[in-house]
């Protein structure tokens, strides 16, 4: 879980971004710098964990992704997840969809954060648009997620360059691998599959929102119920 410190620091950033009278440079500045924080508070703590005398081992959660267009939503639980070296694994079936995150605690507890934050901002903005249509849809979801990733990817590497580059990046890959162990592991016939969408209109509107959401959510803003389930243990029949 993130410390109070650290939510306190991005909640008053937020406070200023988001507040009527701040100028809009102003007010992405103070997003922008909250993103930083929460990224470079990862970083910190994959840091911390690596050179503790009792290394902590990756963990198992299953996440449920309700429907409509959970499909599409897994692409933003990936996108989340590979900004924090945590694995997400679909299984195949109807709707709801069983997801498996394999990581590290305090980065399965970010991306816990920022996924739900982020489902409901796709969410509103999605539904602000003119165009309906489920392809629409279901593209505009997968654009947001793709926009979202290269955003908290930069912001990885901006936390990583900060935190001691290369030596840092080296750790990170330890760890990293330690989590792909785990993963064959609990998965050792995985295969890779990639998002297709039939409507390019809605992919652009939702890199569009993407390039506008706020990537350093606290959980006090996360108000409404998630519509991923987060819990612990491996998956039945797994």
């Amino acid at each position: 879980m993130l410390h109070d410190d650290i939510l306190m620091r991005v909640r008053k950033l937020l406070a200023v971004a988001e507040h009527p009278s701040t100028p809009p440079g102003e007010a992405d500045a103070a997003a922008r710098a909250a993103e930083r924080l929460i990224a470079k508070y990862a970083v910190d703590e994959a840091l911390l964990d690596a050179v503790a005398p009792s290394r902590t081992a990756p963990k198992v959660r299953n996440l449920i992704v309700d429907a409509p267009y959970a499909t599409a939503k897994t692409t933003l639980v990936g996108a989340v997840a590979a900004a924090y070296d945590v694995r997400a694994i679909s299984h195949r079936g109807r709707e709801p969809l069983l997801m498996t995150l394999i990581g590290f605690e305090a980065d399965l507890a970010v991306v816990d954060l920022l996924y739900t934050s982020l489902l409901l901002q796709a969410t509103t903005a999605m539904r602000r648009q003119s165009t309906r249509g489920r392809g629409f849809r279901r593209a505009f979801l997968i654009g947001f997620a793709a926009e979202v990733g290269d955003r908290l990817a930069a912001a990885r590497r901006e936390a990583v360059a900060q935190s001691g580059g290369t030596s840092t990046a080296l750790a990170l890959r330890d760890r990293a691998r330690d989590v792909d162990a785990a993963v064959r592991e609990q998965f050792p016939r995985l295969r890779t599959t990639r998002a297709t969408v039939s409507d390019h209109g809605g992919l652009f509107a939702g890199r569009a929102s993407g390039a506008e959401a706020n990537l350093a959510a606290s959980r006090n803003q996360v108000r409404a119920p998630a519509a991923g389930r987060l819990g612990g243990g491996t998956p039945k029949g797994q």
